[in-house]
C-alpha cells in the first residue's frame, strides 16, 4: 500500500509539471494549430500554397528556438511577440508569384454561317500552385454553321422495315436539316456483328460484317437513298449486336467518313437490339482490347469495311465516350421503346448523347433528328482537358435572373445569342516540385472549337536555383546554404552541418549528451526532454518560450509553475528579488530582503520584531525559528509538527499531551517526576464545554488505557499564543469489548442455517427427479405395443386323454 501511495503522489507531481508546461506554453501551440502553412520543411512547398510565405532570413529563431519558416504572410507584419519575434524584409520573403493574364488571341464572335463560336481563342496565364485564376470564355451558336450527319444503321433482319422507310425519307431528312443549315452534308454506315461464330452464322449465302461504311459525307440525298436501299439485311446468333464497335470507327475514321474541322458533327445510330461491351469477344477468343484507331480498309469491290473484328474487343463505355469528347461528336440514339431504357443509360455515359424513340417502322425518323438536334443546339455544355494537376470549375448566370450559379451548361439559348462562363483554374500540386507548363483546352460539347490556355506554374523559389547557392562557408563547409538555411552533404546533420557521423565535429569531453542517464538507451524517451534541440548528441540547447525558462542538462527544469510578480510581470520578480529552483513544486525562493509568494515585497532591516520582548533580549523566534523580514518561521519538531505563534512559543499538540495526562490523571511519563515543567494548569470540564471553541482554538486528543478500555481524552489549546490554562474533557470516549458469545452463537447459527437450507435444498431437487423420472416410465409403458403370438414348439406341460369305455352314471 505504502509504495501504492508514493506511485500515485509521483504520478500526480508529474501530471501538475505536464499541465502547468502545456498551460505556459499554450499560446504558441495555438498559434501553430491556426498556422496552415506550418509543415511545409522548403521554400518550394511553401510556395504552393496561397497566402503563405517563406523567410529566408539565417537563424530564424525566437528566444533560441527556431522557428517555421514557412507561415502566412500577415504573421511577418505582425507585432504579436508571440508570433515572430524577429521580422522578414521583402527582399528576403518569397510568397506566391502574382498571376498575370496574356491573352494572346481574341478574335471576334462569328455572325451567320462562318467565324469563330468561342471568344477569346489562346490565352497564357502565369501563376502558381493553389492560387485561383479566374477568367471568361464566351459562346455564341452561330446560324448556319455547317452540320454533317452520319446515319450508322443496324442492318439485322429486324429492322428491315425500318431500312425501307429511311429509303423513302432520305429526302424528307435532307430538307429538314437544310431547313436549319444551308450547308448540310449526310453519310451512311451499316454494322451487324462480328462474322464469327459465336455471334453470327458464318455459313450463310451473304458473308455478315461488323461494320462497313458505304457512304461518305455528301449534299447528295439521293445517293443516300440507294446506298441505304441497297444494303442488304443478314440474320445473326445472339440478340446483341456490335454497335458500339462500329460507332468508334464512324467516330475515329476522320478521312474516311469525311468529317470536316468546322462542322457540327452529328451521328444518328439505330438499331433495336442490345451492344456488346469489352469483354465479350472473349467468347470467341479474343483479348486484346479495342486500340480506338481507324481499320476501315477498302476491298477489291471497292467497298469499305472494317478488317480488325477478329483481332480486337469490343470496346468500353469509357473509350467510346473519349474518343466522342476528343473528336466533338454529338450522337443521338435512336431506338425503339423497348430499348430506350438500355440506350438512355448508356447515353447518360457518354458525352454529348442523347435518346430519341422510334416508331415500330421509323416513320418518325426526320421528326426525331430534327427535334433531337434543336435540343443539342439549344444547349452548350463547356467542358475541358487537362492533366490531374490541375482543378476547374464554371460558373454562369445564363439559366437564372442574373444570378451566377455553379454550372457549365446552359439550356435554351437562342441562335446569335452570346452565353458567358466565369472558369476558375486552380494548380494542385507541382509534379516533383520544379516548373511545369501545360495546356488546357476548353471546347463546347460536339463543337469542334477549342479554347486553349497556357499554364506556366512557377513552383521553385529563385533562391533554390544553383546560380543562387551561397557559398558552403555558411554551412560548415560541408553543405549548401539556400533560402536561409542549410542543406546538408551525406553524413552530415546540423542546423549549419556541424555534426558528422552523430558527433560533434569538435566534440566536448565534458559533453552529457541529451538523454538522463537512465533514459539513455529508451529510444521512446525525447531528447532534452522533447524541450530543445539536441547539438550533434552532445549537448542539449533548450528552447523557453516567450515570459518563461527551461533550462538544465537535459532542459528537465522549467519555471513555468512559479507564480509571476504583478509589479514586473516576471517570474519570481525577477533574478535579482528570487529564484524558480528545478523540482521546487513552484515555490520561489526569494533573495535576502525580500518576501512574498513571487518575492515582491521588500523586508524591514530591523530583527528586534522577532523577540517576544520588543527589544534584542531573550531568544529570537523563542529558538524554535528563523527570523525573515521581521517574521517568525517556526521550525518543526522531530514528529514534524510545526511550532506557532508569533514567536513560535506555542508548541503542537503532542509536545502538550503528557503534562496533560500528568496533569489530569496522573498518568503519562511525567507522572513519576510529579509533572515537572508543565506550568499551565489543566482543569477538568465537560465534554461538551471543549466543542465550545474560540479563533485559533484546536482540539487535540490522546489514549490511553482505562478501566480495561483504550478511552480517547480531548483537551483544548490555541496555536496562536500560549495560555495558561488548558481545559480537558474529564470524560474519554471509550470502545466496548467486542461480545464472543454473541459473535459465536451467530456464527455457528449461520452455518447451521446454510447447512440445513442446502440439505432442504437438495431433497427438493431430488424429489422433483424421481417423480419426472416415474412420469416417463408410465408414459413409456402406456405407449409400449407388445404383440402376441404362438411358439410352434411350445407344448403343454399336461396332457389330457379321454377314455372311450367310461361312462357316468349309476351302478344297478
Amino acid at each position: 500500500m505504502l509504495l501504492l501511495f508514493k506511485f500515485l503522489v509521483l504520478l500526480g507531481f508529474s501530471l501538475f509539471k505536464w499541465t502547468e508546461a502545456q498551460r505556459s506554453d499554450i499560446m504558441p501551440r495555438n498559434l501553430a494549430e491556426k498556422n496552415r502553412c506550418i509543415g511545409y520543411t522548403t521554400c518550394s512547398e511553401c510556395l504552393q500554397l496561397a497566402g503563405c510565405a517563406w523567410c529566408s532570413k539565417k537563424d530564424f529563431s525566437n528566444n533560441g528556438k527556431p522557428l517555421a519558416r514557412c507561415n502566412p504572410v500577415d504573421w511577418y507584419n505582425s507585432n504579436d511577440d508571440h508570433l515572430l519575434d524577429e521580422s522578414c524584409s521583402g527582399s528576403i520573403i518569397y510568397s506566391t508569384v502574382n498571376t498575370t493574364i496574356e491573352t494572346i488571341k481574341d478574335e471576334v464572335l462569328g455572325q451567320e454561317g462562318s467565324g469563330n463560336q468561342l471568344k477569346p481563342q489562346k490565352i497564357l496565364i502565369k501563376t502558381s500552385p493553389h492560387k485561383p485564376v479566374n477568367f471568361q470564355i464566351k459562346f455564341r451558336r452561330v446560324s448556319g454553321y455547317p452540320v454533317d450527319l452520319y446515319y450508322i444503321m443496324d442492318l439485322s433482319t429486324s429492322m428491315k422495315a425500318s431500312k425501307e422507310k429511311l429509303v423513302n425519307l432520305a429526302a424528307s431528312l435532307a430538307d429538314a436539316m437544310r431547313n436549319i443549315t444551308t450547308d448540310f452534308r449526310m453519310g451512311f454506315g451499316s454494322f451487324i456483328d462480328k462474322p464469327i461464330s459465336p455471334f453470327a452464322n458464318e455459313m450463310q449465302p451473304l458473308k455478315p460484317y461488323l461494320f462497313r461504311h458505304h457512304m461518305k459525307l455528301s449534299k447528295d440525298a439521293t445517293t443516300f437513298a440507294l446506298q441505304v436501299n441497297s444494303a442488304p439485311t443478314f440474320d445473326n446468333l445472339d440478340s446483341p449486336e456490335g454497335g458500339l464497335e462500329a460507332l468508334m470507327q464512324a467516330v475515329v475514321c476522320t478521312q474516311e467518313i469525311g468529317w470536316r474541322s468546322n462542322s457540327h458533327r452529328l451521328i444518328i445510330f439505330s438499331t433495336d437490339a442490345p451492344y456488346h461491351l469489352a469483354g465479350d469477344g472473349k467468347l470467341a477468343g479474343i483479348s486484346l482490347p479495342n486500340d480506338e484507331s481507324c481499320h476501315v480498309l477498302q476491298d477489291g469491290d471497292g467497298r469499305f469495311y472494317y478488317d480488325h473484328f477478329r483481332w480486337l474487343d469490343y470496346p468500353s463505355m469509357a473509350q467510346i465516350s473519349r474518343q466522342i469528347a476528343n473528336n466533338s461528336m454529338n450522337v443521338i440514339f435512336a431506338v425503339p421503346g423497348s430499348m430506350v431504357t438500355t440506350y438512355r443509360d448508356l447515353s447518360s455515359r457518354l458525352l454529348g448523347a442523347s435518346v430519341g424513340e422510334l416508331t415500330n417502322d421509323s416513320s418518325n425518323i426526320v421528326a426525331l433528328v430534327q427535334d433531337q438536334y434543336n435540343k443539342i443546339s439549344s444547349s452548350v455544355k463547356l467542358t475541358h482537358r487537362a492533366s490531374e494537376y490541375v482543378s476547374v470549375s464554371y460558373s454562369s448566370s445564363c439559366s437564372t435572373n442574373g444570378q451566377p450559379i455553379n454550372t457549365n451548361r446552359c439550356d435554351g439559348i437562342k441562335t446569335g445569342s452570346t452565353v458567358t462562363f466565369d472558369v476558375t483554374i486552380i494548380v494542385k500540386s507541382c509534379p516533383r516540385g520544379s516548373n511545369f507548363e501545360e495546356v488546357v483546352e476548353f471546347f463546347p460539347v460536339g463543337v469542334n472549337e477549342v479554347v486553349t490556355v497556357g499554364l506556366d506554374v512557377i513552383c521553385q523559389c529563385p533562391c533554390e536555383a544553383k546560380d543562387q547557392l551561397t557559398a558552403r562557408s555558411e554551412c560548415s563547409g560541408a553543405g549548401q546554404y539556400m533560402c536561409g538555411y542549410c542543406v546538408c552533404d551525406p553524413d552530415f546533420s546540423g542546423s549549419s552541418c556541424e555534426c558528422e557521423g552523430g558527433n560533434a565535429r569538435k566534440p566536448n569531453p565534458l559533453a552529457k549528451g541529451c538523454k538522463p542517464p537512465h533514459q539513455g538507451n529508451t529510444s521512446s524517451f525525447p531528447n532534452c526532454s522533447g524541450r530543445g534541440s539536441c547539438i550533434c548528441d552532445a549537448a542539449c540547447n533548450c528552447h523557453s518560450p516567450p515570459g518563461r525558462k527551461v533550462w538544465g542538462d537535459y532542459c528537465e527544469c522549467d519555471d513555468f509553475a512559479c507564480p509571476v510578480s504583478p509589479i514586473n510581470e516576471q517570474v519570481c520578480s525577477g533574478p535579482e528579488q528570487g529564484t524558480c529552483p528545478c523540482n521546487g513544486g513552484g515555490v520561489c525562493e526569494c533573495k535576502p530582503g525580500w518576501q512574498g509568494n513571487s518575492c515582491q515585497t521588500k523586508c524591514p532591516k530591523s530583527q528586534e520584531t522577532c523577540y517576544e520582548s520588543g527589544t534584542s533580549q531573550g531568544a529570537m523566534c523563542s529558538g524554535r525559528g528563523t527570523c525573515n523580514c521581521g517574521k517568525c518561521l517556526c521550525n518543526k519538531t522531530k514528529d514534524g509538527d510545526p511550532y506557532t505563534g508569533n514567536f513560535c512559543e506555542v508548541p503542537p499538540c503532542r509536545e502538550l499531551k503528557e503534562c496533560v495526562q500528568c496533569k489530569a490523571f496522573k498518568t503519562g511519563p511525567l507522572a513519576e517526576y510529579d509533572c515537572r515543567g508543565c506550568e499551565f494548569e489543566v482543569p477538568l470540564v465537560p465534554v461538551e464545554k471543549i466543542k465550545e471553541t474560540k479563533e485559533g482554538d484546536q482540539i487535540c486528543s490522546f489514549q490511553q488505557y482505562q478501566d480495561g478500555l483504550y478511552c480517547n481524552f480531548f483537551f483544548l489549546h490555541n496555536r496562536l499564543k500560549m495560555e495558561s490554562v488548558i481545559p480537558v474533557g474529564e470524560k474519554g470516549e471509550c470502545s466496548e469489548p467486542p461480545n464472543v458469545i454473541a459473535i459465536v452463537s451467530g456464527v455457528a447459527g449461520a452455518i447451521l442455517a446454510i447447512g440445513l437450507f442446502l440439505l432442504l435444498l437438495w431433497k427438493i431437487l431430488t424429489t422433483i427427479h424421481d417423480r419426472l423420472e416415474y412420469a416417463k416410465f408410465l408414459r413409456d409403458r402406456d405407449l409400449a405395443k407388445w404383440p402376441r403370438g404362438e411358439n410352434p414348439i411350445y407344448k403343454r406341460p399336461t396332457t389330457v386323454f379321454l377314455n372311450p369305455a367310461y361312462t357316468t352314471g349309476s351302478e344297478n
